[in-house]
């Protein structure tokens, strides 16, 4: 997307904030701080950032503290009430290109009047979303593409009749055969089937009388 210019920043994320605006409440469950760090792993590789994620409680098995996990470096902060000093500490790791990712107001104004860059949850949400629509859109997700599956499903039971049916060009063949047999067939055995016909017909109206 180019958000950040030429100038290879590290991102440092408050993934509290973020999961809230996804509507966690509460303390977010191992397998919603993984599905996150994987969606900033993606983001990593698109936009060729480097990202250090903020996440609160005890440390993931598959993500030590201040360990990378799938491109992101994972830091902890044992509750939110030591979230602000885990962050702080994050951007004093990351240098001068570190970025603060954040909805906290009086954290971000801390971070501006001592010279460092922040960026509202809110805008960086628009980044996150986007990396997922394209991976979902190249069949890495299972959202919303439902139509597509349905459109070769049809597809392939429309295939399954013409198989059963044998070939079109075929079909109208063997009809066509069909009927030059029934022209070709002796006036004979035509004339034959009409009397016999006729008899069954004559029969039936012997039957009602």
């Amino acid at each position: 997307m180019g958000l950040f210019g030429k100038t290879k920043s590290v991102l440092v994320v408050d993934t509290a904030a973020v999961l809230k605006t996804k509507g966690v409440r509460g303390r977010a469950l191992p397998r919603q701080q993984l599905q996150l760090l994987r969606s900033l792993s993606r983001i990593v590789q698109r936009e060729k950032l480097t990202v250090t994620a903020v996440l609160v409680g005890a440390p993931l098995d598959k993500a030590p503290h201040n360990k990378v996990f799938e491109d992101v470096r994972v830091r902890y902060a044992k509750s939110e009430e030591a979230l602000t000093k885990e962050l702080l500490s994050a951007l004093r790791q990351a240098g001068s290109t570190g970025v603060l990712v954040t909805e906290d107001v009086a954290l971000e104004t801390r971070v501006i009047r001592s010279g460092g860059a922040t960026l509202r949850v809110s805008t960086f949400r628009k980044l996150l979303d986007d990396g997922n629509e394209q991976n979902e859109n190249s069949g890495g997700g299972n959202y919303n593409n439902n139509n597509r599956p349905q459109r070769n499903d049809r597809r392939d039971r429309d295939r399954g009749r013409d198989r059963d049916r044998g070939p079109r060009q075929n079909r109208g063949g063997n009809q066509q055969q069909g009927q030059q047999q029934q022209q070709q067939r002796p006036a004979e055995e035509q004339v034959e089937e009409r009397d016999s016909g006729k008899d069954t017909i004559s029969q039936m109206i012997d039957l009602v009388e």
